[in-house]
């Protein structure tokens, strides 16, 4: 990252409890000198610190308020939560595991994770990059619990290279969640929008109450929901530009969630051999017309 102030990040000791330290992000620290930067506050459960108090921090080149902020974080964060929480510009670099809510309202820039990351992962995400080399926890790009508006992510990428939890992009409504390895049950629940690619398994009821986008899964489906229904096999699909090989089942639905059926779900025909009954329903189709 040319022309970038680069900060290293540390922690002091393990923690017991959950650590708050949404301060951690490209845009708070944006212009401030290091004896500033050590002053920032964190929660340690219900305790309030410097952050200085709780982690190493070093400079590794000088910050400015021109320069674009990289912070490069070594070891285990999986007790601390929202880092780059809201984050515009900049990049974060995790190299360890990382605890919930990483990139939550995240709205540009890039964060890379080394290691697993926590539920909430790139929670109402609006634009950016979050790319993890490892596995992530339930709701990924989804929507908080209790939240009036049920907007989950609209924008920006997530990528997982290894597997994720339960209700992967729950009321997302645009950008791209890819899962490179499996998810566990009803990835894109309540979903309006955008793409969900899953390379692998999915426990099943993918697409529950969706009323638009698409979901791709290439490996297993437990099961498809009763209010979804065939509309034909597809010998490839495109995500995001890139073109996905086939062949997959084409399901239209879900019937609960919009009577016109605007979301698309594709399954993989190799890997869903018990889907074969499908096929003679497209036949029975086909043969009405």
């Amino acid at each position: 990252m040319g022309g970038a102030s680069v900060f290293l990040i540390k922690p002091r000791r393990s923690f017991k409890v959950p650590v708050e330290a949404e301060c951690i992000s490209p845009d708070k620290f944006a212009g401030l000198n290091l004896e500033d930067l050590k002053k920032l506050k964190v929660f340690e459960g219900n305790r309030t610190y410097r952050l200085e108090e709780l982690f190493y921090i070093k400079a590794v080149s000088k910050n400015s308020p021109s320069a674009s902020v990289k912070i490069i974080m070594e070891g285990n964060f999986s007790k601390v939560w929202r880092i780059g929480e809201e984050m515009s510009t900049g990049e974060i670099v995790i190299k360890g595991n990382v605890g919930p809510f990483l990139g939550f309202r995240m709205r540009g820039g890039v964060i890379i994770v080394h290691g697993h990351a926590g539920p909430w992962l790139g929670a109402e995400m609006r634009d950016g990059i979050i790319e993890v080399h490892g596995c992530a926890g339930d709701h990924v790009g989804a929507v908080l619990r209790g939240e009036r508006s049920l907007k989950g992510m609209s924008g920006g990428i997530i990528r997982v290279h290894g597997y994720a939890g339960a209700e992967v992009g729950a009321c997302m409504n645009g950008g791209l969640i890819a899962i490179d390895g499996s998810c566990k049950a009803m990835p894109g629940v309540k979903m309006s929008g955008g793409s969900i690619l899953i390379r692998g398994d999915c426990e099943g009821k993918a697409g529950a109450r969706m009323t638009g986008g698409k979901i791709v899964v290439c490996g297993r489906v437990g099961e498809v929901l009763p209010t979804f229904y065939i509309d034909g096999i597809a010998s490839s699909v495109k995500v995001k530009g890139e073109k996905i090989k086939g062949p997959f089942y084409l399901f239209l639905g879900d019937v609960l969630g919009d009577i016109e059926c605007r979301g698309r779900l594709y399954v993989s025909v190799k890997n869903n051999p018990d889907f074969k009954v499908f096929e003679s329903l497209l036949e029975t189709m086909s043969d009405d017309c």
